[in-house]
């Protein structure tokens, strides 16, 4: 019976890591309410989820590098802050009860769904339509300077600070990575192309996984489910990154989009099954 649990999460993994890919994800947003509901304990859990992700978001990174998606300022920029993030919301898990936190994931993904959606609409409306205040916001402040590619992108300093430190204190709250919220949030606040915003997320999810994933190994919390998982989350990354190549813009907004949905339902669903 052990051994249908590890094939069966093979196979799983493997649509994760397709899907996180293409969405910038990673997949542990999908990995650990998976692991919980497959009765692994949270720590458990939660560092299985994040150390598998490390091998497949480097293969990712890897080609996101030779087509030169990847946007290592915002990256870095984005990452530091994250960390600091990360820290602070460790600890409001000792605070929060587990359905506000759920609640409060659930509704970030919803709110970060529709604007995306909203956004869509806007550009295949053809209308010229105005910069809306949330954008206006996000661009407050000193500028992070971008290139040529990326001359459409509008980055205020502070907020991506800011954001940063928010997106991590979720990650730290919930035990997974952050790349969940931020690749909509570099879509819809900081106006980065989607194709842009997943390689840099994903980018991200290297450095998270690493330090993260070495953190939990210390701790002794590496469990052989580590195998099928990271396993399946190679192969389902070098698929997505193949997908990648051959699919729109468009289409990866509209899997983080799809992504997002699933996600807040799923934190809806825990709370109601809480009860």
């Amino acid at each position: 019976m052990e051994y249908l649990i590890y094939i069966i999460f093979f196979f799983l993994s493997i649509g994760i890591g397709v899907v996180g890919v293409i969405g910038g994800f990673g997949g542990g947003v999908f990995l650990f309410p998976i692991l919980i509901l497959a009765g692994f304990p949270i720590e458990i859990a939660a560092a299985n989820s994040l150390i598998s992700l490390f091998l497949p978001s480097v293969l990712a990174s890897i080609h996101n590098h030779r087509r030169n998606e990847i946007n290592y300022k915002l990256g870095i920029g984005f990452e530091i802050p994250t960390a600091v993030g990360a820290i602070i919301g460790a600890n409001l898990t000792l605070l929060l009860p587990s359905t506000l936190m759920y609640a409060i994931f659930g509704c970030i993904a919803f709110i970060m769904a529709y604007m995306m959606i909203k956004d869509l609409n806007d550009q295949n409306s053809g209308k010229i339509v105005e910069k809306s205040i949330f954008k206006r916001i996000m661009a407050f402040g000193p500028k992070l300077k971008q290139n040529d590619k990326e001359a459409s992108s509008n980055i205020g300093i502070l907020m991506l600070v800011l954001s940063g430190v928010i997106s991590g204190m979720l990650a730290g709250m919930f035990g997974i990575g952050a790349g969940w919220i931020k690749a909509p949030l570099m879509i819809t606040g900081f106006g980065v192309p989607s194709n842009i915003a997943s390689a840099t997320a994903t980018f991200m999810i290297v450095i998270t996984s690493a330090v993260g994933g070495y953190t939990h190994f210390l701790h002794g919390n590496l469990n052989i489910i580590f195998f099928p998982l990271t396993l399946g989350l190679i192969i389902g990354a070098e698929i997505g990154c193949r997908i990648r190549d051959q699919i729109q813009t468009i289409l990866i907004t509209k899997v983080v989009i799809i992504s997002l949905v699933i996600i807040g339902c799923t934190m809806f669903t825990r709370i109601i099954f809480s009860f």
